[in-house]
């Protein structure tokens, strides 16, 4: 084969590993395309040794180990005092470690800054995978393969939650496959002709613009990851693993039914029992971006608890300090795994008789790199906040510094709209922002829910009070057209669980200028006796967090059905009074008008803000287009296929299209890898024919296409007909013979097992019958 197709080969691969390798990047801070990019090249460059020389593949096997070690050099040079392989080796032991360590521990996008152990774990899968691409792709001659270990990279960057999606990867990703697919083929000949790559273009373009309708069509198919490969935990034999992020399955966890109990807390009053909190808002989703950075000290077994070889973890204490009930916690958790432990109010220390490495984050969430269970024990001191309503009056908004990750949005706040008419100020502002259009009813609906308040206190229960009385708690909220589920929960549903109320109240609360975060945990559960609760799996809850000045963060619970089960701040609380009540009318001066009507005046008439009713089939039914056009592309590719290659029936003289029909005949054969060699005659591919499958010929077509092809005679119509008729019964034979999988296949032009001394058929024309 000629060098061009190689190279062409090569250079389709590496931009295949390379554009997988930057929608990786796009999941990292601050960017490494640099580093990635130089072990895409090493890996597929040292993995095509096989592309040189069919036979040199097992140099790759050599190089491949070799090229790593430089890379690792290169990334993560050994310190000063580091010689010897036996040091070396201890030395990037010790660092893919800590590599796995800080992975497990950080949250996407992963802040690589002071983490050069991540790094090289990072630059060392893109260059084990590219590398087994290169190796499979390229030296073994399995583009398939090859190409599917790329994929691994960009279905990962697709699976990340918080990271934008870029649709233009995707599609030059599969364009790229459609390369590689048109120049495989070209190895196995001695020349390359034009026409081995028209398949693989035509596959691509139909591909890639199948992904371009289905994104499209979908929206929400780019704005929302498939899964958080975080949690992906496949060794636990089918115990209940809680990752306490916002892809937990909530409705599954709270519907009824799954009452099994997984704790019992000891506790003299009760509390929600808290794993960790959600403090990013991407517009779809809340999620967890605060890294486990902090350790926590550990004491000597047994330091002054009475537990004979049990550990204790101080926690620092917060600021401002949390004021209220110290109380002791013990918790009995079985058949579950967990990274968090739950806390009831504040955290002081917590003891148990593992000896285990405990981590806490900006949110006073205690975490473990390893999911303990299914059994754990430990005992939790904790303060319960008492927090009197009338102490949040008036605190104002002197916001300490580092809270502004608890106000970014993806789109402006209110106070930060400059126009005299807010609404019209909010609309201009967001109408050109990507997925804005689903949000042009926010500073309306925002107004109608909480008046003229100003304090941020009063803002705060005007929210929670509002989304109780007007919204409605269920497990299963009809679906809508709005990308993001909370612009469905607000404006066109009003319906859904507690990711919805919960998400909902944050997302307004910081809109209004006020920080505020999701937890995430259980609710206290059933009290079976004096001070012991059972806590069970439909007993999973979120809630809202907000930050006050001088009194720290504040619990919320904006869902109905659920009120908080101590004293405090919230309105859910027991013997709560609002302070804002006036006293001549001795009513609350929160508002109870009704959220506009779906598909009321003044709401955009983009599609993605209708409402459910008067809508069309195609925007109650996403799922249409993706079926269309995958039941089009199935049925219009054999249709295509057929069409093409009897193409020269259809034109030409009589005695051509008679040629042609005669030639479809061992084009038949070869397609089920039945090929008669290319000097037959074309009664040595009668008798090929008779001998397999057991069909004869009639002798008048035989003798007719021996005086057409080679006795200048011209065909007639009836030569035509009788060859097509024949062209059917082999057709029909070879369904037979191979069955209707091997048939499906040959309709969509997969080629068959390739054998020795097989090659194309072709009528010989300058053999005597």
């Amino acid at each position: 084969m000629k060098i061009v197709p190689r190279l062409l080969y090569l250079a389709a691969l590496v931009g295949l590993a390379i554009t997988a390798a930057l929608a990786l990047d796009r999941s990292l801070h601050p960017s490494m395309s640099t580093d990635l990019v130089r072990a895409v090249i090493m890996g597929v460059v040292l993995g095509a040794s096989g592309l040189v020389h069919r036979k040199a593949w097992a140099l790759s096997l050599i190089l491949l180990p070799l090229g790593a070690y430089v890379l690792f050099r290169t990334v993560l040079p050994p310190g000063a005092g580091v010689e010897g392989l036996g040091s070396i080796y201890r030395f990037y032991q010790a660092a893919f470690a800590t590599g796995g360590e800080q992975y497990a521990a950080k949250f996407f996008p992963l802040d690589l800054a002071g983490a050069p152990e991540l790094r090289l774990v990072l630059v060392t899968v893109v260059y084990c995978v590219s590398g087994m691409a290169s190796f499979f792709g390229l030296g073994l001659r399995r583009p398939v393969m090859g190409m599917s270990l790329a994929l691994l990279l960009l279905g990962f960057s697709f699976t990340v939650d918080t990271i934008p999606r870029l649709a233009a990867l995707a599609v030059i990703f599969l364009v790229l496959a459609a390369c590689v697919l048109a120049l495989a083929r070209s190895l196995e000949r001695r020349t390359w002709r034009l026409r081995d790559a028209v398949p693989g273009v035509l596959v691509g373009g139909a591909g890639a613009a199948l992904a371009v309708l289905l994104l499209g069509a979908a929206p929400s198919a780019a704005a929302t990851p498939w899964q958080d490969w975080r949690t992906w935990n496949p060794f636990n034999q089918g115990s209940a693993v809680y990752s306490f992020n916002w892809l937990q399955d909530y409705p599954k966890l709270l519907s009824p039914m799954n009452d099994a109990v997984i704790m019992r807390v000891e506790a003299i009053k009760p509390t929600y029992w808290r794993a960790n909190a959600l403090d990013q808002f991407t517009g779809n989703a809340w999620v967890a971006s605060q890294d486990f950075l902090q350790d926590l000290q550990r004491g000597t077994p047994d330091g002054g608890t009475g537990q004979a070889g049990a550990f204790t973890w101080s926690v620092p204490a917060p600021t401002p300090r949390v004021s209220g009930t110290a109380t002791t916690e013990r918790f009995r958790l079985r058949s579950v795994y967990t990274n968090y432990f739950f806390t009831g109010g504040d955290p002081v220390s917590l003891t148990m008789d593992q000896d285990v490495t405990i981590r806490m984050n900006d949110t006073r969430a205690l975490h473990v790199v390893n999911a303990l269970g299914p059994s754990l024990d430990y005992t939790l001191r904790a303060v319960i906040p008492k927090i009197t309503p009338a102490a949040l009056v008036a605190l104002g908004r002197n916001y300490p510094e580092g809270m502004e990750r608890y106000l970014a949005l993806p789109f402006p706040a209110a106070a930060q709209v400059r126009s005299e008419d807010g609404e019209t100020g909010w609309r201009a502002a967001v109408q050109d922002l990507p997925g804005g259009a689903q949000w042009l009813d926010l500073y309306k609906v925002n107004q109608t829910m909480i008046g003229d308040a100003t304090d941020p206190y009063q803002i705060a229960l005007k929210l929670e009070g509002y989304l109780r009385r007007n919204f409605e708690y269920t497990l299963t909220p009809p679906t809508s057209d709005y990308s993001s589920p909370f612009a469905a929960f607000l404006f066109d549903t009003r319906a859904g669980y507690c990711q919805h109320f919960a998400g909902a109240m944050a997302m307004l609360l910081r809109f209004n200028g006020i920080p505020s975060r999701v937890a995430v945990g259980f609710t206290s559960g059933e009290l079976i006796s004096a001070g012991v609760f059972s806590v069970a799996a439909n007993n999973a809850h979120a809630w809202v967090e907000a930050y006050f000045p001088t009194a720290g963060w504040v619990a919320f619970d904006p869902t109905p059905g659920r009120n908080l089960p101590y004293p405090g701040a919230s309105s859910t609380s027991p013997g709560f009074r609002d302070p804002f009540l006036t006293s001549s009318s001795g009513s609350s001066t929160t508002t109870t008008e009704p959220l506009p009507d779906k598909g009321s005046t003044g709401t955009t008439a983009d599609p993605a803000t209708t409402g459910q009713s008067g809508r069309s089939f195609l925007a109650r039914a996403p799922w249409f287009p993706w079926v269309l056009g995958i039941v089009v592309i199935l049925a219009a590719w054999p249709t295509g296929r057929r069409l093409w290659r009897e193409r020269a029936l259809r034109r030409g003289t009589l005695t051509q299209r008679f040629a042609a029909s005669l030639h479809l005949v061992r084009a038949s054969l070869a397609a089920y890898g039945m090929a008669a060699t290319r000097s037959s005659t074309f009664e040595d591919t009668l008798d090929f024919i008779e001998g397999h499958l057991g069909l004869t010929c009639d002798p008048f077509l035989e003798a007719r296409a021996g005086a057409v092809l080679f006795g200048g005679r011209h065909a007639r119509s009836d030569d035509i007909a009788r060859a097509e008729a024949f062209r059917r019964e082999v057709q029909a034979g070879l369904r037979r013979r191979h069955g209707w999988l091997r048939t499906v296949l040959v309709a969509y032009g997969v080629p068959p097992a390739k054998r020795r001394g097989a090659g194309k058929p072709a009528l010989a024309k300058n053999t005597s019958p």
